[in-house]
């Protein structure tokens, strides 16, 4: 049986939870809101198939090797409006209305009323808007690798959106027989945060008045390159922060098991991979505008046929970069996320001392931020590293 006993090798992606015949599995949430595997033992009858479908910790005793040179895409949605409301260059969309088109049904990360967010299903092109834009938090997934498997079963094409982890434990659920009629689409990922962190700023904004909707990151502060999150209220104002993403590019926030995310360049398992194409400037001057350009990487013939079949909606253009390249504009790409020293320290005291506290400590509230900000700035009128 499926026995975590260090988090670090457990991404929560279900599909242990989802395989096991007696439903003695059950997810979890820890301090932060990552969600475990718990057996019931009770139920259990130690058949071993939560173990075997487990991708983690499988793929991670795997060797990696990395082309020198690798062929993507840059591509851009030429619908202004998907555009806008994407994060980058809008690819998802036009892939998702291929599938939806040929009577599919499309699985992506979406918010829940309460501005949570969770893995949902949508069987038309008006339903996958929800999944534009980037959710940066891990999702709930509830029973969605139970119903994608039914879907399947019943004959109906499936495009599936995740991490690379959520894919790669998807992938491993669903029986070779099923595979063909499964698309699935990942993203270079710098790690998923914490659930409760996001509930925890959005009841902190909510003092502010009511939210009606919100963005992880929000073109029109400034461009597709800038990243602030930004909070829609009731009464018509639209307020930018930056301390969600302090929190997470300072990597304080994210789980345990995104420090040894084995889903690099050379062991990926979903059909397309989509990203923001920094340095896109570099490849593809063209290419570069406020509004955003996907770099996408097709790693499978499924993928290849649903780039091409969407292409209609997409204005695209082939490249080659060098890993060198990709190391240096999307390094997770290459490697997992460094952890911050003090990440096991938030864990302990964020629970009792809460979100203020921690956005006071780790993020961009309050003075030890002031103080950093001063330091760079010294640093770079100084020339000091």
């Amino acid at each position: 049986m499926i026995k975590v006993t260090d988090r670090s090798k457990c991404s929560g992606c279900t599909a242990c939870f989802a395989v096991c015949p007696h439903k003695a599995i059950s997810m979890k949430p820890d301090r932060l809101g990552f969600r475990y595997p718990e057996v019931d033992m009770d139920i259990c009858t130690d058949c071993g198939l939560c173990e075997k479908v487990c991708d983690f910790v499988r793929t991670s005793s795997l060797p990696s090797v990395f082309p020198e040179e690798v062929r993507v895409t840059a591509v851009r949605n030429r619908d202004a409006g998907v555009l806008a409301a994407s994060q980058s260059g809008g690819v998802f969309s036009a892939l998702a209305k291929v599938v939806i088109n040929e009577g599919g049904v499309v699985y992506g990360a979406a918010f829940d009323p309460d501005f949570t967010v969770s893995h949902k299903r949508a069987d038309s092109i008006a339903g996958c808007e929800a999944f534009h834009g980037s959710k940066y938090v891990q999702s709930e997934m509830g029973d969605v690798f139970i119903r994608v498997r039914k879907d399947l079963e019943t004959g109906r094409k499936v495009l599936f959106s995740g991490t690379p982890c959520q894919v790669a434990g998807l992938v491993s659920y669903i029986p070779e027989r099923l595979r063909e009629g499964l698309v699935t689409v990942d993203f270079i990922c710098h790690g998923v945060p914490s659930p409760n962190v996001w509930k925890d700023y959005l009841a902190y904004m909510s003092r502010k008045g009511r939210i009606s909707s919100v963005c992880f990151r929000d073109k029109s502060a400034g461009g597709w390159k800038e990243h602030k999150e930004s909070f829609f209220f009731e009464d018509g104002r639209k307020v930018f922060r930056e301390t969600y993403k302090v929190l997470f590019y300072k990597n304080v926030m994210l789980r345990h098991s995104c420090a040894a995310c084995p889903y690099d360049l050379g062991r990926r398992k979903g059909d397309v991979l989509i990203a923001d194409f920094w340095g896109v400037e570099e490849i593809l001057p063209g290419f570069d505008g406020d509004q955003g350009t996907s770099m996408v990487i097709t790693m499978s013939d499924n993928g290849r046929r649903l780039l091409e079949a969407a292409s209609f909606d997409l204005d695209i253009e082939p490249a080659a970069v060098s890993s060198d390249f990709i190391s240096r504009r999307n390094p997770n790409l290459m490697r997992p996320a460094r952890i911050y020293h003090e990440r096991q320290m938030f864990e302990e005291v964020y629970p009792e001392k809460g979100f203020v506290y921690a956005a006071r400590r780790w993020g961009d509230i309050g003075w030890r931020y002031k103080a950093w900000q001063i330091k760079v700035f010294i640093r770079k009128i100084t020339g000091r590293k």
